[in-house]
């Protein structure tokens, strides 16, 4: 038998549930109950949790992990509010480097 041809990596976005090419989407990466960060490179240690490049789903989810049920549901306690606030910079950071 031939074997399988080797596809693109896929994951889903956990804010609107839309799949995707691993290599189009923000990969937030850490550890259940320590700290979380984003890792657009995809290139950090831990466990992934990834959203799509949307303005909706990345103000989405870093307003989502900023409340107390959020924060929970990822594992991230104190530092929910801490990751959503690193979300928003990046988000700015690279809507400059579009403008610019």
């Amino acid at each position: 038998m031939p074997p399988e041809a080797v596809g693109t990596p896929q994951r889903t976005c956990v804010q609107c549930g839309c799949a995707g090419e691993k290599r189009n989407l923000l990969r937030i990466a850490g550890r259940p109950g320590a700290a979380w960060d984003p890792d657009p490179e995809g290139v950090r240690p831990g466990r992934g949790i990834y959203l799509c490049r949307k303005a909706e789903c990345i103000e989405g989810f870093a307003r989502r992990i900023g409340t107390p049920k959020g924060a929970a549901r990822w594992k991230m306690g104190a530092s929910g509010t801490a990751l959503g606030e690193k979300i928003t910079a990046w988000w700015r950071e690279k809507q400059k480097g579009r403008e610019g």
